[in-house]
């Protein structure tokens, strides 16, 4: 009989079932599952575990995505403190440097950390614990950025200062020992950003870097394993430096009787530190890294340390009974010891053609200084110009 083309041929049904039988037998010998078994198997897992491990260790050493601390910065820092720095402080990733000390480090403790967002590099926040010194010639640019006269000291006895983008605290000496007369204090700094320039300081800012520099440096100390915490200093602190618009010719930098001679009236207001500290700045026409001049008496031994070798080599000679200096064509430093110790007068000028007024005013704001900290007269003799 022939069959329709709508009835099933009887002989293809067998066949096709055991084709169907065998495409299955083939499949369950392919199936993933056997690859995990024997020797494969393991090899697989480690495979997998390793990959586990490395992404895991990678967000560690990042602080980032799952695995982020709630704490950055060795544990000191929580998000709530980065709030008045990051628009989105919950977003923050840190990369750490633990600090190092004791045998670990010739050095003294040291450490960094850095913190950045979306908002980009110009808003990136670097914390550095590190001892002030000047052997490897890098402690002037370290002077130009956290002695400036836009920085508030921290008062309460405290080595420190802070400003909207900059903040500096000593680690005290009880804890790692007090330097020798070559080198300054340990401290803990911080830096957000490019430097700031020629805008009014920021009270709010300020007050966060001054809070965050001193978290750190306690939770470094307790990480030392010294005694004491240091209490929060803004509660204390005045508003934050201006620029001062009322200066006279014969007062410059607010000091009755300085003055660049004929009543000449320098192009830039000055900016002076505001509240007493380690350091009385004042800094005019600040327009980069560096203001275009700066007077500056740093009244701390600790921190005048660090201007101990400048005072020793820099420029041509200056000759007086009471003490060190030297003064060349944009620069003049002298080293003196007043009530509380040693004390650094320093004036600087950033720009070209300036030398004449260097030489004018830096004995005269050396003699004004030293007698508002009762160690005077000097009486500077100066090398031949």
């Amino acid at each position: 009989m022939s069959s329709t083309g709508d009835e099933p041929n009887c002989l293809e049904q067998p066949l096709s079932a055991e084709r169907e039988l065998r495409d299955e037998r083939r499949l369950r010998r392919w199936h993933w599952r056997r690859l995990l078994r024997g020797r494969v198997r393991p090899l697989l897992a480690a495979g997998l575990a390793g990959v586990l491990l490395g992404v895991s260790g990678m967000a560690w050493q990042t602080q980032a995505g799952p695995f982020a601390p709630d704490a950055v910065c060795w544990g000191a820092l929580s998000r709530d403190d980065l709030a008045l720095t990051f628009r989105k402080p919950e977003d923050v990733k840190a990369v750490e440097a633990p600090v190092l000390h004791g045998g670990r480090s010739m050095d003294g403790p040291v450490g960094s950390c850095q913190l950045t967002n979306s908002d980009g590099d110009d808003w990136a926040l670097t914390a550095r614990v590190h001892q002030l010194d000047d052997r490897a010639g890098d402690d002037g640019k370290w002077a130009d950025e956290f002695l400036s006269a836009r920085l508030t000291p921290l008062g309460g006895g405290l080595l420190g200062m802070a400003s909207d983008n900059r903040a500096w605290l000593a680690i005290p000496d009880g804890c790692v020992g007090r330097p020798s007369d070559f080198d300054g204090p340990t401290v803990v700094d911080i830096a957000q950003g490019r430097w700031i320039t020629d805008l009014e300081p920021r009270t709010k800012q300020r007050d966060g870097m001054a809070r965050m520099v001193v978290k750190l440096v306690n939770k470094v100390s307790a990480d030392l394993d010294c005694a004491g915490t240091i209490t929060d200093p803004v509660e204390r602190l005045p508003k934050a430096a201006h620029y001062t618009r009322t200066e006279k010719p014969d007062a410059l930098c607010g000091i009755k009787g300085l003055a660049l001679g004929k009543k000449r009236k320098p192009y830039h207001y000055p900016m002076i530190t505001d509240g007493h500290g380690p350091v009385r700045t004042c800094d005019r026409d600040i327009t980069g890294s560096q203001p275009k001049q700066r007077l500056m008496t740093v009244e701390d031994p600790r921190l005048a340390a660090i201007f101990t070798r400048m005072a020793l080599k820099e420029g041509d000679r200056v000759r007086s009974a009471a003490g060190y200096g030297g003064l060349g064509t944009n620069l003049g430093v002298f080293h003196a010891r007043c009530q509380a110790g040693a004390t650094v007068f320093l004036v600087q000028a950033n720009e070209s053609g300036k030398a004449a007024d260097v030489r004018t005013l830096f004995p005269r704001y050396v003699e004004a200084e030293a007698a508002r900290l009762g160690c005077g007269p000097l009486e500077l003799r100066l090398p031949r110009q």
